[in-house]
């Protein structure tokens, strides 16, 4: 592949032939800088979502490696929004980033599809998976006449912890994701059937064939999930759940000896303490891509976790890799209490097919035991070019914004954050502006509009890194409002909420079908059980392996 460089050798724009190429080539990311609602509509298959907004705050984390290829692309129409989220990918030390020319334009002009949806990947992974293995499941229906035939089936939620607490099919008792590697022998002497569930399908399905290969036989998949059951005119339980299962410690040591079976077996392998430090030490250099990533829950991560590693609890690390490893050629390191919950999720991403998975000897036991510190908290990492970002512009704190708004020459204040946050809480008279359009139309604004203009945001961020790109630009006067509504509401200044038709459809975000009514769960579920014949038209019937090497590429 020769594509066109500039003379430090970086790539500049690459076409769908030499892409085709760089795929073939090995470790790079692919990334879809336009919102994640527009990406949502029809984008490359395999590529990771990266809003522009999103940039600065998560490419360390997706792509330590500063050389590592990056591709980025946007619709190829005129607003330039690749190109721009090129520069910044640049101006924060990536030395290798290019953008697909023409975008989804030219990929459907040289007739590949586009695909629609999010986290599709893992979820044409889970109907494969589906397919191949022949995971049984129960209809809402069935699992209803169960329920009061005297069957006595036991339900296990296996969504968040968070989304337990919200609402659940009747009676079901939670067993998070990954858990399932602990409880699975306490399950298999329950003398009826067993039941999971998830919202949809991926993650029910996943957990279901999770159980048959821990040896249990009555076991089912509730078909469609929460979402199915209420597609069946049936209710969801809200209030106060059944409560979580806690493994014994039989079946908790039990699990941990097959969960490393099945995860030796399908090609992972395990590391020791002292390697995993070199493999940070690498990483946080910028000069390798490593995913550590904790599968326990939110909670218990919080408490203490390895530095540097990230928290995806076992489950959404099956059901949504594209958002945490951009680089599929990358290392991925999972890290357990113990290993049990590891080696499960090592298991099922070797079967998606990613090279190098591997374990945490040991677990965090085993690395505090070799001396390894640990640190509490969410763990974020941090705001690439921040600080260069606020050196560039101006800032006006609360009190003398809401002076001037109170004057007669109001400044014009933009929202730059997203819909949702726009939605919870702004300034009154605030107008929102998406921040991967903001250049393009402040350009379009008459001179005295722009020096006019005030940036917010929900904590300042953002609207610094949208002030610092105009500044970029050459356009002088505009200013930030410093600590955005945070420090606005600290002052006890009102907000306003709520959508405003004002501020033109919020399709900047990814609504979730569960959200969206029964016409909307109904589409998503239908385009979840197509994708299989959908790929299929593409790439006829090829073995399982080569079907999900070739697929995510599309």
């Amino acid at each position: 592949m020769n594509p066109p460089c500039n003379d430090t050798g970086s790539l500049r724009s690459i076409d769908v032939s030499q892409l085709d190429a760089l795929r073939a080539a090995g470790e790079f990311a692919l990334f879809d800088v336009r919102e994640a609602g527009q990406a949502h509509r029809g984008h490359l298959f395999g590529a990771s979502f990266l809003p522009r907004r999103q940039i600065e705050l998560r490419i360390g984390e997706l792509v330590p490696d500063r050389a590592t290829p990056l591709v980025v692309y946007d619709d190829g129409g005129a607003d330039r929004r690749a190109a721009r989220a090129a520069d910044t990918l640049r101006a924060l030390g990536y030395t290798q980033v290019a953008e697909l020319a023409g975008g989804t334009a030219a990929w459907r002009a040289a007739g590949r599809p586009l695909t629609e949806g999010a986290n599709v990947p893992s979820k044409l992974f889970g109907e494969q998976v589906h397919e191949h293995d022949e995971v049984p499941r129960v209809p809402p229906q069935q699992l209803l006449a169960w329920q009061s035939d005297g069957t006595a089936p036991l339900v296990c939620d296996i969504r968040s912890p968070e989304e337990y607490a919200r609402s659940r099919i009747p009676g079901a008792r939670g067993a998070f994701g990954t858990e399932l590697a602990l409880l699975a022998a306490d399950l298999q002497g329950h003398a009826g059937p067993v039941v999971v569930h998830c919202s949809g399908r991926t993650r029910s399905i996943i957990a279901c064939q999770t159980l048959r290969e821990f040896g249990l036989t009555r076991v089912y998949a509730l078909e469609n999930g929460t979402m199915g059951w209420q597609l069946a005119g049936f209710e969801l339980e809200r209030g106060t759940p059944a409560g979580v299962m806690v493994p014994s410690d039989d079946s908790a040591h039990s699990g941990e000896a097959r969960a490393r079976e099945l995860g030796l077996a399908a090609g992972a392998a395990s590391i020791d303490a002292d390697t995993l430090r070199q493999w940070l030490s690498e990483r946080a250099a910028g000069h390798a891509n490593v995913y550590p990533i904790d599968v326990r829950q939110v909670e218990a991560y919080v408490a203490g976790h390895v530095p540097g590693s990230i928290v995806v609890p076992g489950g959404l690390a099956i059901q949504r890799t594209d958002e945490f490893i951009a680089v599929r050629a990358a290392r991925i390191v999972f890290i357990d209490e113990h290993e049990a919950r590891a080696w499960l999720a090592a298991y099922w991403l070797r079967r998606m097919g990613f090279a190098q998975v591997y374990v945490l000897a040991g677990g965090l036991a085993g690395w505090a035991q070799d001396g390894g510190a640990l640190e509490s908290g969410r763990g974020r990492a941090p705001v690439g070019g921040l600080a260069a970002a606020r050196s560039k512009v101006d800032y006006v704190d609360a009190q003398q914004l809401a002076a001037e708004l109170a004057g007669a020459d109001a400044p014009l204040v933009v929202n730059v954050d997203t819909s949702r946050n726009v939605e919870r809480a702004r300034i009154a008279g605030s107008r929102w502006l998406r921040y991967g359009d903001l250049e393009d139309l402040v350009q379009q604004m008459p001179d005295a509009e722009r020096r006019r203009l005030v940036l917010s945001c929900h904590n300042g961020v953002l609207s610094t890194l949208a002030g610092a790109n105009l500044a970029r630009l050459g356009i002088v006067g505009v200013r930030v409002l410093q600590g955005g509504l945070v420090a606005w509401q600290r002052a006890g200044l009102p907000v306003a909420s709520g959508w405003e038709a004002a501020f033109g459809a919020a399709d900047d975000l990814v609504v979730q079908p569960y959200d969206g009514g029964r016409e909307s769960m109904a589409r998503y579920l239908a385009w979840e059980q197509a994708l299989t014949a959908e790929r299929r038209r593409w790439y006829g019937r090829l073995p399982l392996a080569d079907r999900l090497r070739r697929w995510r590429w599309g």
